[in-house]
């Protein structure tokens, strides 16, 4: 897999607290996800413990400052690699962020992916973030 620098959302950031992603995604206006594969990764590097809780909520904005949430999605309990598929997700507009809804702390990679075996723990479970000795 490539991995773009401008469809990174998020590139070892710690999160402690509620919050957004450390960048926000431009895409084209129009796009639409219908025929294509595409979702938004997120790889969680690291939990503070078992029983930390993470929400991942992808909200589109026109202007890139009024915000809408479209789609969300629970980190599945043990799994380090999961994603939210935009197959199904009406509204997209201009820009995308992840809000990230925790209890604990996370140090999170995420990205908007396209293609076949996005999901798959396997394939993105080693993969180093920029920067990562």
């Amino acid at each position: 897999m490539i991995i773009d620098g401008d469809l990174m959302f998020s590139d070892k950031q710690d999160v402690s607290a509620t919050g957004y992603s450390s960048n926000t995604v431009e895409i084209h206006p129009n796009l639409s996800p219908a025929g294509l594969d595409m979702a938004v990764q997120i790889v969680v590097r690291s939990a503070s413990s078992e029983a930390a809780t993470l929400t991942v909520e992808l909200e589109t904005s026109s202007d890139n400052t009024a915000w809408a949430k479209v789609a969300g999605v629970a980190k599945p309990s043990g799994e380090a690699v999961f994603s939210l598929s935009l197959n199904n997700v009406a509204g997209l507009r201009k820009y995308l962020r992840l809000r990230y809804v925790v209890s604990g702390a996370f140090n999170i990679m995420s990205m908007l992916v396209a293609g076949s075996g996005f999901s798959s723990a396997a394939r993105v479970g080693n993969l180093p973030a920029r920067g990562q000795e």
